[in-house]
């Protein structure tokens, strides 16, 4: 029986790749706002701890998270990170999520791509 779960879970949890953050927002910009162009098929994708300032209306790469919806890729942000961060009111793509969900998720997932 082919495997059913869903297909890749992007579990975000920085607003920058890499350890650097002055170069690392450059290239988490480049990154997000190009993503739905190679992207094939539907994903998931979860935003916690300060990956959810991505998703805020303030974010750089807003216009492609937006992108990746529009496909029907469900985004999660964290509401308790954005509670933590008094954030909650500027969440501009996705829909809050929780620890219950997030686990869900992970557990649904085919595989699992951390940032």
């Amino acid at each position: 029986m082919p495997d059913e779960r869903p297909q890749t879970l992007y579990y975000i949890r920085t607003d920058s790749l890499g350890t650097d953050p002055d170069i690392g927002g450059q290239l988490a910009q480049a990154f997000w706002n190009s993503f739905h162009e190679r992207l094939e098929g539907v994903a998931t994708f979860a935003f916690a701890n300060k990956g959810i300032f991505l998703a805020l209306d303030d974010s750089p790469v807003i216009e492609g998270l937006k992108r990746l919806a529009e496909r029907g890729c469900p985004i999660y942000v964290c509401g308790s990170c954005m509670d933590y961060y008094e954030v909650r009111d500027r969440l501009a793509v996705g829909e809050p999520g929780s620890i219950p969900l997030l686990q869900q998720l992970m557990c649904d997932a085919a595989k699992v791509v951390t940032f």
